[in-house]
């Protein structure tokens, strides 16, 4: 299937896309944040409380905004990390996945304002979610949430490190976990050209040296580091007893077959896995929920794979 042409249209309209290699930071930042902040939530998608707090994290100062749905307390908890290949976004750039979450899946979102990449890298985002979700985990009575149910989702490289939080709780022996989310995050370093790679080398929207490059910023030794589960989740010696997982890709995406192999190697060890691709959509694509179709689609979807498995 060709790109959905409401977002063919969308990117016709917008200036040529120079790849964030031809960009210096600050003003790839920046253009993110500018053009992100300005798409609108779903009209549909009300939040009873958003409250934006503080905790200590591993390297200083941890920011969160947590979502509470509108509904009576105590509330499932669900880990958000937005995308944005390690480098890019905060709390505001993904604000409308946050609330589209929260909303229709009536549980308390906690979006994590993690460190970024070239500055602070890898580990330091993984190590960031997982505090967020211990915090969560040990003060969640204290903000209306429900400790015994605990999710986590996340999109883009959001979805890698929600991904690699999963495997360390399991392997640490908890904060026990219910669901997890991941909508088109790889989980794999891209060391190797998958066939979607190989189509959407040039996008649209995202580009195979964009990814490359991000990575060119999260990993300081990608030799080594790319084989490591906290960088590449698929790559895990184990994935059995994971919690039942989401995974949402884009057809036209050149990291669809890394997310898709990445659902595959769960189901294949015994965990309960939902992949749904969503025909002609693109990176990113979640963040117009506003106003897309298949991005509402992905968020029902996810938000309903929520709400099931953080039931009583």
């Amino acid at each position: 299937m060709p790109v959905d042409p409401q977002i063919e249209a969308m990117l016709a309209a917008a200036p040529p896309w120079p790849g964030v290699r031809n960009m210096d930071l600050a003003t790839l930042r920046q253009a993110v944040r500018d053009s992100s902040v300005m798409l609108p939530p779903p009209p549909d998608a009300p939040v009873a409380a958003v409250e934006d707090r503080t905790i200590d994290g591993p390297g200083g100062p941890l920011g969160l905004r947590l979502y509470t749905p509108e509904g009576s307390a105590p509330f499932p908890v669900v880990i958000y990390c937005h995308g944005g290949g390690y480098v890019v976004g905060d709390l505001d750039t993904q604000d409308m996945i946050a609330r589209a979450l929260c909303a229709w899946s009536g549980a308390i979102v906690v979006s994590v304002d993690y460190r970024l990449a070239p500055e602070h890298p890898f580990p330091a985002a993984p190590d960031d979610t997982f505090a967020a979700l211990q915090w969560a985990a040990g003060h969640a009575a204290d903000f209306g949430g429900d400790p015994a149910r605990l999710a986590v989702a996340g999109d883009s490289a959001g979805g890698n490190l929600v991904a690699a939080a999963a495997l360390r709780a399991r392997d640490l022996g908890g904060p026990a976990l219910r669901a997890q989310v991941n909508i088109y995050g790889s989980c794999n370093y891209p060391s190797e050209l998958t066939a979607s790679a190989r189509e959407f080398a040039a996008g649209p929207l995202l580009q195979q040296d964009d990814i490359a490059w991000f990575y060119e910023q999260y990993l300081h030794d990608p030799a080594v580091q790319q084989h490591d589960p906290q960088a590449s989740p698929v790559r895990a010696a184990s994935h059995a007893n994971l919690p039942p997982t989401f995974v949402g890709t884009a057809e036209c995406d050149p990291s669809r077959d890394d997310a898709e192999a990445f659902g595959a190697k769960l189901a294949a060890a015994g965990v309960p896995v939902t992949v749904k691709r969503y025909p002609g959509m693109v990176h990113g694509f979640a963040s117009w929920v506003g106003f897309l179709p298949g991005a509402r689609a992905v968020l029902q979807d996810a938000a309903a794979f929520l709400k099931l498995h953080l039931e009583n």
